[in-house]
């Protein structure tokens, strides 16, 4: 195997990214959330600290090149499990309606300047795998790469009926899931932090690699 080759440039591209968000996590984020200080301060926010957690990521699904690690990280480590997974599941049914109305309304050309002309690529794949089943698969194990399905749900002939029904479900049961997996995990310790990270990240990996995998073989058919 060469390893000038297209597919191992890719692998080296992720495990690069993989190597940044550790050192961004250990070095960084991890201190700052699980410092005295910033707890008090959130805490001194009472009732509008979730205002800041949903807000921001909402951001973050809507400008996609805003890294939406942060709010997730906030959510479960200052407010704990239960609480954070309820705060992100009404910011991801806010951003999903939103990007949804942006794609349906405006168009790719809006859609590229929110995610960015390398990222358009990503929406573009799940514009061609349009369909209610694929809307569920990629709202069950999508979640990584939320804002993506959103847009790509937008530009597609799905009714926002149906979209909204699939996201509110899918969503809210993964949340229950991640609920229960992970109630008894202390976040506010560097292991906890980068269990719950990594678990993200992993399922990013093992959906985006199926996803890939289904959008060949849908090709090949259509080709055929």
């Amino acid at each position: 195997m060469v390893w000038s080759s297209k597919k191992n440039i890719e692998i080296l591209k992720f495990l690069a990214i993989v190597a940044f968000l550790y050192v961004l996590l250990k070095m960084f984020l991890i201190p700052v959330v699980t410092s005295p200080g910033f707890k008090s301060f959130t805490a001194s926010l009472g009732f509008g600290g979730y205002f800041i957690v949903i807000g921001y990521t909402v951001a973050s699904h809507v400008f996609a090149p805003l890294a939406g690690t942060p709010g997730v990280l906030l959510g479960v480590t200052v407010y704990g499990i239960k609480t954070g997974m309820i705060l992100l599941y009404l910011a991801s049914l806010v951003s999903a309606s939103i990007n949804f109305v942006i794609a349906r309304r405006y168009g790719r050309k809006w859609v590229t300047k929110l995610v960015g002309e390398k990222s358009m690529k990503e929406v573009d794949e799940f514009v061609t795998i349009e369909g209610k089943g694929a809307l569920w698969f990629g709202r069950l194990l999508g979640f990584p790469i939320f804002e993506f399905i959103s847009y790509a749900a937008g530009l597609t002939t799905i009714s926002f009926k149906s979209y909204m029904s699939i996201t509110a479900i899918a969503t809210l049961l993964m949340n229950i899931i991640a609920y229960f997996v992970f109630k008894n995990m202390d976040f506010q310790s560097e292991k906890g932090i980068m269990i719950w990270i990594g678990t993200i990240v992993g399922v990013g990996v093992v959906f985006g690699y199926f996803i890939r995998k289904y959008i060949k073989l849908k090709k090949h058919k259509i080709l055929k």
